[in-house]
């Protein structure tokens, strides 16, 4: 028999996360079936039958019931409750448990024991006598949503107390209905208010049901899988079941309104607004009130020209972020069901309104009801923002018609806020009949850049703690975010289908278009254009056919993973314009590298391997495999890859301010660092290592470190790229070996360059290396002959830390103050990491708590390895590396956004 805690569930999820369940939909919020059975046609499946019909009748006449069919088999017996919600109509109630009903003999009909719940009831039948019991519970987490420790001590102190109501409901007609609601305000906002009800099945004691509710109102805050404050959610035992929200979801005692009853109507300010104008509504702006820039400086060039590139691109988009140098960044948004010529006249009169309103200032929000403008100097995309905001609503005092409406339209909004979430465009509309003659219309919609969660979590709390739902008089009304935003009204004031152009007329005048001439064009038309459209399913069909032999001749048992990541070859020859040279932005030893845009605006770096090229085809493998497997912030996002006729391609994130190499040995650099971008980058680069060793699925030797494969983002956020020769080894494994021998003479450590060995530590001597060049500005430069090697860096930088004065070796760029002691600090652990003997040499985690502060005293460095030279001749590595090959991988890319690399075979 299975236990009862298979049938024990618990749901928390966050305001968002639950769609609206009418009783008439019967969309079950959770159900299950035990996989122990009977077979067809026994009593027990005859007697179950009865008890779920038994149980249904029942309903028409009470909320709550259990019962129970015995037999003289008492294997064949069984036993059956329902509850209905304490604020559910009879009516509600008997629709919910017929509707539950048909779900569990459908679903579950020779399933012993089965539970169903729904938004106001839930339906049970076991052969196990389950009444007068309490459950424990299992945990799935929901959504976790950040609030003071005031929410969570108001959450506590209100859900008890509906508790204790709850379990001490009197008996009314010899029907105890345990079940209350309380609300209560929430003391650091004027709007915000929390409701909490609480409810047991009738079979418990009143002290079951306090012990039963006492723990569901625990598991929220206690579960570690649901830690965190949530802004709603609910737990469900099979004998109690608590919810809390921050908004109505309840109406306490049940209000019937007559279906032909009117709900008294309000209007927004805008009357114009519902009537599909083709002018655009301006609604409100706001600018900063933070400082004003110069005028006549770069920064108002660089504005200037943001508006010139959002109104521009207004004309077949309805979505486009932008910036200008990586100083200002702006987004114009229209409503998804808009014309397209409706939203670029909008677009461009709200650039023309917020560059004469705001234009001096920091940052600005302009807001139509058709689009939103919005620009800063700080960078804003993929965060969820909720100020400023702009709302129209009408408060009153409520009644108790408002009260019902008030749920409804949350209800609502959550509905269309989830449906926002879950589409592509971010944006939802929907509609519900309130009565005879009235009918609810709402819309919700996010910025496209942010995820399905922060699109519905930005929602929830626009809707939990925007709107005053205890005064809320509004029939109509919106709140608008720069993030997200939300309207309702009676009215129809969207556009169910965008219009098309105006249909052809066939008649000028008094002449008529002949109708046989019509049909003899159009019939063989139609005719061609569908054996056209066979032919191209039937090609289409058999090219994934061929793209998925390919992908699993190459990949193997990693197809499926790596099957979504594949882009057809067509899409990429759009977006870099059939890969011409004006897109082309760097070249390499192992192909081409191009810039390009996918549909959906973003940029990408295209990175085309050469098909000579025997070397790129491991590489391409080994990077495909490794990188679309890792994500942080310190390495280079992989998109996605090609593997199509004779094309590799490999496509990651377009990082436009090109590599490390760039600004550190570049003779005329754009830009100089400064100290702190220089300490900024040591400890990105830092960190983005560890991960690969440390913190990643897999345990990652890169091996090719290097300035040129450090690429830097708009904010100089370092990003570790170019994975073709890292190597995976076991997680408790020290080093590995190899026979071919590939990296950057000046950059790999002298175990490998000697004997193949590589291991964590050949990576912190490659960082050591590049540690050193950050802060001195000179490359570390590879030198064959003996003699020179007094001239290489980690000498240079090793004869001053000798002589007191390290200081020396700073880049004579920098001319801003800078702390001494953190220079000192990165030069001692540069010096730390190129240590001739690997045991010497910290770790990376090591190395990131130098850099954090954590160690007041660093080991004293000893003498570097200068090179290989200086302790062994040729002859002995002639006689130790005879077997291995070697490859020098020299003469990196640093033109470019994406770095390459060229192999020289020794």
């Amino acid at each position: 028999m299975a236990s009862y805690k298979t049938l024990i569930f618990f749901i928390l999820v966050s305001f968002l996360n639950l769609a609206i369940t009418e009783p008439q939909h019967y969309t079950p919020l959770y159900q299950y079936c035990s996989s122990e059975q009977t077979t067809d046609n026994t009593s027990l499946q005859l007697n179950v039958k009865i008890l779920l019909n038994n149980l249904s009748s029942l309903s028409s006449a009470h909320t709550q019931y259990h019962t129970n069919f015995s037999c003289l088999n008492p294997s064949d017996s069984i036993y059956g409750l329902f509850m209905c919600r304490g604020d559910t109509s009879p009516h509600d109630c008997q629709k919910c448990v017929q509707g539950a009903k048909n779900k569990l003999s459908s679903d579950c009909s020779l399933s012993k024991e089965s539970v169903t719940w729904y938004e106001h009831c839930m339906l049970r039948y076991s052969t196990n006598y389950f009444f007068s019991t309490v459950a424990t519970t299992q945990c799935n987490t929901g959504k976790v949503f950040s609030n003071p420790e005031s929410f969570m001590q108001l959450y506590f102190l209100t859900m008890n107390q509906t508790a204790d109501a709850a379990a001490r409901a009197p008996t009314v007609n010899k029907n105890t209905k345990m079940f209350s609601t309380r609300e209560a305000r929430v003391s650091d906002s004027h709007n915000q208010t929390l409701y909490c009800m609480a409810q047991c099945s009738p079979d418990l004691s009143p002290n079951d049901c306090r012990t039963c509710l006492g723990e569901a109102i625990r598991d929220v805050p206690n579960s570690p899988q649901c830690s965190g404050v949530r802004l709603g959610g609910k737990v469900l035992y099979p004998s109690c079941n608590i919810r809390y929200e921050s908004y109505p979801f309840y109406l306490v005692p049940p209000t019937n309104l007559s279906p032909h009853q009117l709900l008294p109507e309000t209007k927004t300010s805008h009357l114009a607004d519902l009537t599909f104008s083709k002018d655009p509504l301006y609604l409100s702006h706001n600018c900063s009130s933070n400082r004003t820039l110069a005028s006549n400086n770069t920064s108002q060039i660089s504005l200037t020209t943001l508006f010139s590139y959002l109104s521009s691109n207004a004309t077949k988009r309805k979505y486009y972020e932008a910036h200008v140098n990586s100083t200002v960044y702006g987004l114009f948004m229209c409503r998804a069901d808009v014309p397209y010529d409706l939203c670029e006249k909008c677009v461009q009169n709200a650039t023309h309104r917020i560059a004469l309103d705001c234009n001096s200032l920091q940052e600005g929000i302009v807001w139509y009801s058709q689009c939103m403008v919005r620009y800063s100097y700080r960078k804003f995309f993929r965060t969820v923002e909720t100020s400023p905001m702009f709302s129209e609503l009408n408060l009153t005092q409520g009644n108790e018609k408002q009260s019902c409406f008030s749920v409804t339209l949350a209800k609502t909004l959550d509905k269309v806020a989830v449906m926002a979430g879950d589409s592509d465009e971010r944006f939802g509309k929907y509609s519900m009949k309130l009565n005879d003659q009235q009918t609810l219309y709402t819309l919700a919609q996010c910025t496209h850049d942010l995820p399905t969660d922060d699109c519905k979590g930005c929602l929830g709390i626009l809707i939990g703690t925007e709107i005053p739902w205890p005064f809320l008089e509004s029939t109509a009304g919106r709140v608008l975010y720069p993030s997200c935003n939300i309207r309702f009204e009676f009215s129809q004031f969207y556009f169910d289908k965008v219009p098309s152009a105006r249909p052809v007329n066939l008649e000028s005048g008094n002449k008529r278009i002949n109708v046989r001439r019509i049909i003899l064009i159009t019939v063989p038309t139609i005719i061609l254009m569908t054996l056209i459209f066979v032919a191209f399913y039937f090609q289409r069909r058999n090219t994934r056919k061929s793209h998925a032999t390919i992908l699993k001749e190459n990949f193997g048992h990693e197809t499926a993973t790596l099957e979504p990541l594949h882009f057809n070859l067509t899409a990429i020859e759009l977006a870099t314009n059939n890969f011409s040279n004006e897109n082309k932005i760097g070249k390499g030893g192992f192909g081409e590298v191009y810039k390009g845009i996918l549909p959906s605006g973003r940029p990408i770096a295209v990175k085309r391997l050469s098909k000579s090229s025997k070397q790129g085809v491991a590489e391409f493998k080994t990077e495909v495999l490794l990188i679309a497997k890792l994500q942080h912030r310190n390495l280079v996002e992989f998109i996605g890859f090609c593997l199509e006729e004779e094309e590799k391609i490999l496509i990651y994130e377009y990082v436009p301010n090109k590599s490390l190499d760039h600004f550190l040995f570049d003779p005329q650099p754009h830009k100089s660092l400064s100290w702190c971008e220089r300490y900024k980058i040591i400890g990105g680069i830092a960190r983005g290592i560890v991960y690969l060793h440390e913190h990643s699925r897999l345990k990652i030797i890169h091996r090719d470190l290097k300035p040129s494969n450090v690429l830097l983002d708009e904010n100089m956020t370092p990003k570790i790229s170019d994975f073709g020769i890292a190597k995976i080894i076991e997680i408790s494994q020290d080093q590995e070996s190899t026979d071919l021998i590939v990296g950057t003479c000046g950059y790999m450590s002298p175990e490998y360059a000697m004997f193949g060995q590589f291991s964590e530590k050949s990576d912190v001597f490659s960082f050591g290396v590049m540690v050193l060049e950050i802060i001195t500005g000179r490359k570390n430069i590879y030198f064959p002959e003996p003699h020179h090697i007094a001239d290489s860096l980690l000498s240079y930088v090793w004869k001053q830390w000798r002589a007191q004065t390290p200081l020396r070796t700073l880049n004579s760029d920098i001319r801003e103050n800078y702390a001494e002691i953190e220079v000192i600090k990165c030069i001692q652990i540069g010096l730390l990491c190129v240590q001739e003997s690997p045991d010497i040499r910290p770790t990376m985690i090591t190395i990131v708590s130098y850099l954090d502060g954590h160690f007041s005293e660093l080991p004293t460095p000893q003498r570097p390895a200068f090179f290989l030279h200086e302790r062994i001749d040729s002859k002995s590595i002639g006689r130790k590396s005879s077997s291995r090959r070697f490859m020098n991988i020299s003469k990196p890319l640093s033109i470019s956004e994406m770095s390459t690399s060229e192999c020289f075979p020794r």
